[in-house]
């Protein structure tokens, strides 16, 4: 079957179940969006800046599970795109980026080119799996279809795909029926080593690192987890792997900086277990030196590797392993001494936390911690929270509950700034059925601001908080810290109700603590957009380390430390 390049890469992507392709179309693209105005089944949504495409596209990657998707022009097209991809190979998430290029052969200083042809494939090498530049049209249907099997093979991450323009507008070309590959789902072979050392262990704790935070693996680690009665704790953005709600949830791990409980937990284990931590990255580095030949990682790897390490080939392979390992091993009975235990740390935070709510809840300025004290009171297991790079993104992992892995979906160590708005956009698409509320501080929130037009046009029914205290927050914090003073963190006073109803929402505003339940209740009863303004302070202590929270919550019950039996 013959038809033209452009057609036969919406072929492509409907051979690969795409259903909804984030972009903004330019010139040396608009072949393809001419063949995807004929595919009804595909939804294109036309953001207002590139990055936002690639950020709305992670988020969606990671609410569905499936690839998220990627349409952007040459040159600033896709380098504006660049950021969101950065985020997405770090966070682990499967995006296949598809840019225009410059035609083969193309002069220097051609239009959205610069002297070199090449510089977009070179440009997203270092933050993809793959980065490709296609000239010959012939190739289009085994480069397309070998994009999504790379980007979900393996530990999940964002290709690379770059089509000259004269490839895109060259004759007609075939399009064979090709089998599609998904990723593999058979469990690791080589389980009876781990399966024979867990069943001599008498104590094991496990860590849910950041490839735990996919639902089928975060279901099976909670499988595990109860089925060797093993306490968990989660790395920093794996806020939603182990849900904290369970009774088997230790909270946050911080290295040296982690809690009392969390110190004596892996201070009396045998074996503990990295599930989803990669290795060479800050978790997986410190846990070996920390526990040396006591740790085991089992996590989905491109490559395998001899390190002792038990490896997977894919996200839904290391689901399965986790399934297997917990048949061929034997069930424990309940633990009242674990879970006292965790159930001691869990009542002991909270306890701290309301002791750090209490003391600023009559101050003015007042912190916005007590906006996402009101909002976690607020949530169900049906609510999906984003948060963004701001002073939200230190309370939120603390402050926020987790019932599943999307109860709580952030920035990963990328760390990009402006990931709310797109990010909403994405998982809102991705989970109709679902509340999705975003949280922002307001320099955050400008970068990807833009984009809230787009929410509005789509009648997406979404509350985004923005956290209106006209300073770079995180940054004041770290030079008021460093320096004893501040330089070049204000931020421009904005009206956000105003801009919120000048582009089609709701806008709502909190300027005092009295005012945050009603705000909220309004905003998650809305049946469309919501900006919520809320005009907090921003120089207030963080709530770290958390042994410090522990501490206030042991004083406010007046009880001593124990150590677990």
């Amino acid at each position: 079957m013959r038809q033209s390049p452009a057609q036969v890469v919406v072929a492509c992507l409907q051979r690969n179940g795409v259903d909804t392709i984030f972009g903004l179309d330019g010139d040396h693209v608009i072949s393809l969006y001419d063949a995807l105005s004929d595919a009804r089944d595909i939804n294109v949504v036309t953001v207002m800046h590139e990055n936002n495409a690639s950020i709305a596209a992670e988020l969606y990657a990671r609410v569905t599970g499936r690839p998220g998707v990627v349409l952007v022009t040459a040159g600033p097209g896709a380098t504006n795109s660049l950021s969101g991809i950065g985020g997405a190979y770090a966070a682990g998430v499967p995006i296949v980026h598809i840019s225009g290029g410059v035609p083969a052969g193309a002069p220097q200083e051609a239009f959205h080119g610069v002297d070199d042809p090449d510089v977009l494939r070179k440009v997203f090498e270092p933050v993809t799996k793959m980065s490709v530049r296609i000239e010959d049209a012939s190739e289009i249907p085994d480069t397309i279809d070998r994009a999504f099997k790379i980007a979900t093979h393996g530990r999940p991450g964002p290709v690379h795909v770059e089509i000259a323009v004269s490839a895109l507008t060259s004759g007609d070309i075939e399009l064979r029926d090709a089998p599609q590959q998904p990723a593999s789902q058979e469990p690791a072979a080589d389980i009876a080593t781990i399966v024979d050392r867990i069943d001599s262990c008498a104590s094991i704790a496990l860590v849910a690192g950041k490839n735990a935070f996919w639902p089928e693996v975060s279901d099976a680690l909670v499988g595990l987890a109860e089925h060797l009665q093993a306490p968990v704790v989660h790395v920093w953005d794996s806020h939603g792997a182990m849900p904290t709600v369970h009774p088997l949830s230790l909270g946050l791990w911080r290295g040296g900086n982690s809690n009392e409980f969390i110190h004596a937990t892996f201070d009396a284990a045998d074996l503990v277990i990295g599930v989803g931590v990669r290795s060479g990255t800050d978790s997986g580095i410190t846990l070996a030196q920390q526990l040396g030949d006591r740790f085991v990682i089992i996590d989905a790897v491109d490559e395998a590797q001899d390190n002792g390490h038990l490896e997977t080939t894919s996200v839904a392979a290391l689901a399965q392993t986790l399934q297997s390992i917990a048949q061929s091993t034997r069930e424990r009975s309940p633990a009242p001494a674990v879970l006292d235990h965790c159930a001691t740390a869990q009542r002991l935070f909270k306890a701290g936390m309301a002791v750090e709510i209490e003391r600023y809840q009559d101050a003015s300025p007042w912190p916005i911690s007590l906006a996402l004290e009101s909002l976690a009171r607020k949530m169900t297991p049906e609510t999906v929270v984003v948060s963004d790079v701001s002073n939200v993104k230190i309370w939120a992992p603390v402050q926020l509950p987790t019932y599943n892995s999307l109860s709580h979906l952030q920035s990963g160590s990328w760390g990009a700034m402006g990931y709310v708005v797109p990010g909403v956009l994405g998982a809102a698409l991705a989970r109709p059925d679902r509340k999705v509320v975003g949280v922002v501080g307001d320099a955050a929130f400008l970068m990807g601001s833009n984009d809230f037009a787009t929410i509005c046009a789509l009648g997406l029914p979404v509350v985004i908080a923005v956290h209106a205290d006209q300073q770079i927050g995180m940054i004041y914090y770290s030079l008021k810290h460093a320096f004893n003073r501040t330089y070049k963190t204000d931020v421009p006073p904005v009206d956000f109700v105003t801009y919120a109803e000048a582009l089609g929402g709701r806008g709502i505003r909190v300027e005092t603590p009295d005012q945050i339940d009603a705000a909220w209740d309004e905003a998650l009863a809305a049946q469309g957009p919501v900006l919520l303004e809320i005009r907090a302070g921003h120089d207030f202590p963080r709530p770290y380390p958390i042994q410090r929270i522990i501490d206030q919550g042991r004083q406010r019950e007046g009880t001593t430390p124990t150590r677990p039996g």
